[in-house]
């Protein structure tokens, strides 16, 4: 399940069979894989030095960082950042350093979701932000967010998991950014797309 995460991930309980590079053909796939007059996004954890900066009219890359010190050295070098934050750091915003750390708002509201966050346009959407969006370790594995010992990711539980399982065991007859393409040509005007909510950018 973790093959495309990056092995350096502090929330990839299995590292020894997880991505040691990025797949650079779906990266420049994915992003490219906006729908028209639409939105993209997603998260990675491969080190941000790595990722190119977000431009206009691409999927924006969240740089998703694993202590406040990489979101910090992130957010200070231009790059859109998230947080997986401890699940005690439950305030709605923190000031570390200067910077704010927002939390996601769909965490306290069960009203919110991506598709109406920030009136439309979702924070974790938005380039060239002034902040960084936190989003507080949830699930049966949230104590280990923040600690010495790997695990926690969220994707790895409940139900995402049996998705995620049952998607790693679908035959692949043409490339992950072969099918990407091809999938968002199929989109209507103005959808909105949260790539990855379980997976990465790794080969």
């Amino acid at each position: 399940m973790y093959g495309s995460c990056p092995a350096t991930c502090s929330l990839n309980p299995d590292g020894d069979n997880s991505a040691t590079e990025i797949d650079q053909d779906y990266l420049t796939a994915l992003r490219k894989a906006v729908p028209k007059k639409g939105q993209a996004w997603t998260y990675s954890h491969f080190d941000y030095t790595t990722i190119p900066q977000n431009e206009e009219n691409h999927t924006t890359i969240n740089y998703s960082a694993d202590t406040v010190i990489q979101a910090l050295n992130s957010f200070n070098s231009g790059r859109e950042t998230t947080y997986t934050a401890p699940y005690t750091m439950t305030d709605k915003v923190d000031n570390i350093q200067g910077v704010r750390f927002v939390r996601c708002p769909a965490e306290e509201n069960k009203k919110i979701t991506c598709q109406n966050c920030g009136s439309g346009q979702p924070l974790c959407a938005r380039q060239k932000r002034d902040y960084i969006v936190k989003f507080t370790a949830h699930g049966s594995q949230k104590k280990k967010v923040g600690q010495d010992e790997k695990g926690g990711c969220y994707a790895g539980q409940g139900f995402t998991v049996f998705s995620w399982k049952a998607t790693a065991k679908q035959k692949q007859e043409v490339s992950d950014a072969v099918k990407l393409s091809d999938w968002v040509k199929t989109l209507p005007y103005g959808s909105m797309i949260r790539h990855h909510v379980a997976g990465d950018i790794g080969k």
